[in-house]
């Protein structure tokens, strides 16, 4: 498997065109492409962070929807050391001059912090904004040489003490791999996500449109790992795992609003609201989960 980007600008429009992107959204894939090449080549970031979400779904597995942050988790058994928002500054800072020489783009790192602030938290993400210039941005460029911040930000968004049950590597060229969750890893987490929107009060709709495209497009789905998988994740975040859990009306009023917007967002497939959520049952009802609350 490998994540295919030209070397430079120049090949740009060709990609956008072969790939069915649009020119903005194309510059800014390439941009997050060149964080992810410098997080891959690092000594201390490449062995330790995994890719997951929707990038990387759009990126390797499900090319349909990019979104804005590069989500990773982080496997604390690849690091020599404890990750901190101090070391995640400086390893990104060194790492991205390297990857951004290599394709022609300016990068600086415009801050990371920790969220939820305090040490006593135990589920924490850093996030991180990764400020850019293009080649073509010439006066942007330069005052980015001078320490202004640009405009074009990347962000990126850590997650400590997250089960990272399967992952593996993808090629970015240049014998440099980036470590990405597989596609049961991914799908099992939105299954968590989705059980979880009434207890973090938040709207998980692209994870249902996530699921349903997945699992519609008919690539084939270890259930046993997908099951496992959700079981591992929701025990972490005392999140309860049931067949019923997934015909709550609140789980399926939180993933409904909005839902319809995310047409707009999508490349190749988008599943409407309604049939989305009899994948999701369809699917749910061949995990091998608990069949009470």
């Amino acid at each position: 498997m490998t994540i295919s980007f030209p070397p430079s600008l120049s090949g740009l429009a060709a990609w956008a065109t072969e790939n069915g992107v649009d020119g903005a959204e194309a510059r800014v894939r390439f941009a997050q492409y060149g964080v992810l090449r410098a997080i891959a080549a690092s000594n201390v970031l490449g062995p330790a962070l995994v890719l997951k979400g929707g990038n990387a779904l759009d990126f390797v597995w499900q090319p349909n929807r990019s979104t804005q942050d590069l989500d990773f988790s982080v496997d604390a058994t690849g690091l020599a050391r404890p990750l901190d928002t101090d070391v995640l500054a400086r390893e990104l800072a060194s790492s991205l001059v390297i990857a951004g020489r290599a394709l022609d783009i300016n990068f600086a790192v415009h801050g990371v912090r920790q969220q939820p602030p305090g040490s006593d938290k135990t589920f924490v993400t850093y996030e991180a904004r990764v400020g850019y210039a293009l080649a073509d941005e010439y006066r942007l460029r330069v005052r980015m040489t001078h320490g202004e911040t640009s405009p074009h930000v990347v962000p990126l968004d850590v997650s400590l003490n997250e089960p990272i049950c399967a992952d593996q590597r993808v090629s970015l060229g240049d014998a440099v791999e980036l470590r990405v969750s597989t596609l049961e890893d991914i799908v099992a987490e939105k299954l968590r996500a989705l059980l979880q929107q009434p207890i973090r009060n938040r709207q998980r709709r692209q994870d249902l449109l996530d699921i349903a495209v997945i699992v519609r497009s008919g690539t084939e789905l270890d259930l046993a790992f997908v099951a496992a998988f959700l079981l591992e994740k929701a025990a972490a975040r005392d999140v309860p795992v049931s067949r019923p859990a997934f015909t709550d009306p609140e789980v399926t009023d939180r993933a409904r609003i909005d839902y319809a917007e995310l047409e707009a967002t999508t490349r190749r497939s988008f599943v409407p609201f309604d049939e989305a959520l009899t994948t999701l049952h369809e699917l749910v009802a061949r995990l091998a989960i608990p069949d009470e609350a």
